[in-house]
């Protein structure tokens, strides 16, 4: 539901409007589904190279191979990421020491986003099981401080190293 919420991507929708306006006037072109594997740069401007074979129209209306080398002026890339916990080194050691329940690749911590028996809080992509889908932006990091900072106020919540 997460992912679902998400659309797949972290771009806004004003930004994605911003973008669309400038590639139906011809100043930008989009790229969709390609996953950069190289970019040199030469002279006055990049030669990059995909892995989408697909063919795709240029800003000069002429068809290109997205995987063939293209000359660009600038690279913007929309990046993703898979989060998974149980993949992600910094988080070896704790899973060992202090095992959760793991639900597609994200920690169930408790209400205020701390790992279980353990002094350790989550933010962004890992704490989206209790934030929801606005995890990974600014109001997520919002709400998840929010969550965050009673936890190390209160007196009353004993912690546990880890």
């Amino acid at each position: 539901m997460i992912q679902q919420a998400r659309n797949g991507g972290s771009m806004t929708p004003a930004m994605l409007t911003q973008l669309r306006r400038l590639e139906r006037d011809g100043k930008i072109t989009f790229y969709e589904q390609c996953q950069v594997t190289q970019a040199q740069w030469l002279d006055n401007g990049w030669r990059i190279c995909c892995t989408n074979s697909a063919v795709h129209e240029c800003i000069h209306h002429q068809r290109i191979d997205c995987a063939s080398h293209t000359h660009c002026e600038r690279i913007w890339l929309a990046t993703g990421s898979q989060l998974d916990a149980t993949a992600h080194p910094l988080l070896q050691q704790v899973l060992n020491t202090h095992p959760l329940d793991i639900v597609n690749g994200l920690p169930v911590v408790d209400e205020y986003l701390r790992w279980q028996d353990c002094e350790l809080f989550v933010m962004g992509g890992l704490a989206a099981l209790r934030v929801g889908p606005t995890a990974r932006n600014l109001s997520g990091a919002r709400a998840t401080s929010d969550r965050i900072v009673p936890a190390l106020t209160k007196a009353s919540l004993s912690f546990s190293s880890c």
